[in-house]
């Protein structure tokens, strides 16, 4: 009994680094400092490329329609949304970027503190997929949260629950369940 229980402590803790490790890829993609003003289609290779030296890789944005509320200190993309940061693709029907505004160095700018995915969220990097109804990057705390039958693919491993929670300092997540939902790991051994 001692040694299944070993083997079972392995796996899941196989299944909770497969997850961090998804999800802190979405904190690097999330993680921007927004100068948001845009919300462009077009080809990739139509797109600006940024100043050059700065090491920062530009983030894509396509939606349907893109509502700046600058006052509110809020952009808003609806309709077939698509966030696209290097390898890692969003897709959502609506986006909420909240930011603030701060002054440095005598020039005004942009902080993002929490950005808010929603409807049929799909989040893409390599062969690792997560999925839910929202998905929520709160900076402030270093989180983010998926929600709404959220689970994590890679390859043919699988974690879900109602809620899964990565706390990115402290390379920690957490999977709940609900009294209609049990949390579920299914992983398959490397050979």
């Amino acid at each position: 009994m001692k040694c299944q229980n070993l083997c079972i402590c392995k796996r899941m803790s196989k299944v909770g680094n497969v997850a961090s490790t998804t999800l802190f890829c979405i904190l690097i993609f999330m993680h921007f400092h927004c100068s948001i003003a845009m919300a462009q289609e077009g080809t990739p290779d139509t797109r600006p490329t940024g100043p050059a030296g700065e090491g920062k890789i530009p983030i894509y944005i396509e939606s349907d329609l893109m509502e700046a509320m600058d006052k509110s200190g809020i952009v808003v993309f609806t309709g077939h949304v698509k966030a696209t940061r290097g390898d890692l693709t969003i897709y959502s029907e609506k986006l909420d970027v909240f930011y603030e505004k701060r002054k440095q160095r005598g020039e005004t700018k942009k902080t993002v503190k929490k950005i808010v995915a929603t409807g049929q969220v799909r989040i893409i990097q390599g062969e690792r997929v997560g999925t839910g109804e929202q998905a929520i990057y709160d900076k402030p705390a270093e989180k983010i949260t998926i929600t709404g039958a959220a689970q994590v693919l890679e390859g043919p491993n699988r974690v879900s629950g109602e809620r899964i929670i990565f706390f990115i300092n402290e390379d920690r997540s957490v999977v709940e369940g609900s009294n209609e939902t049990k949390v579920e790991a299914v992983v398959y051994p490397a050979e």
